[in-house]
């Protein structure tokens, strides 16, 4: 996965967004989907990224035994895959998101968007970095594209 660094500074990029699929499942309807496979999975990233021409919700967490992911299709909160695998590390040193301590995707994208005004995000990704839950949102403008993290506990910008 590529991952961009634009903290405070913008790229050009050509994305129109009135061509932009809809996303009709919240955060909190691609959590129970997680959940109704993985019950004791503890979450430890979720992301909401355009795949093949729609939103689709990719949350990975993990239990005593194994790693898990899921994806949603955020148009009809339809699996579109899931996997596990057998742990080969400690997991009682793994890292996991508090979510009851943790802003919605939709508070934090209203956060950015009044930080990056009159934009439009088109990325979400909830992850905890050094034991800190952060929010980076990749918004546009006209030809501009902005990177915004936000702790996600705190709701500071980042």
């Amino acid at each position: 996965m590529c991952r961009h660094f634009y903290l405070n500074k913008t790229q050009a990029v050509s994305y129109s967004s009135d061509k932009l699929p809809a996303i009709r499942v919240d955060q909190s309807s691609a959590i129970r989907k997680f959940k109704s496979l993985y019950s004791s999975a503890m979450i430890k990233s979720i992301s909401l990224t355009l795949n093949k021409g729609i939103y689709v919700y990719n949350i990975v967490g993990f239990d005593d035994r194994k790693d898990c992911m899921i994806q949603v299709d955020a148009t009809n909160n339809k699996i579109l895959g899931q996997s596990t695998q057998v742990l080969n590390y400690d997991f009682d040193k793994e890292t996991y998101l508090n979510l009851n301590k943790t802003i919605s995707l939709k508070e934090a994208t209203e956060i950015a968007t009044k930080e990056f005004r009159n934009s439009i995000p088109i990325s979400w990704e909830l992850e905890d970095v050094n034991d800190q839950a952060i929010w980076k949102i990749i918004l546009i403008r006209d030809e501009q594209k902005r990177e915004i993290k936000i702790n996600a506990e705190t709701k500071e910008l980042i």
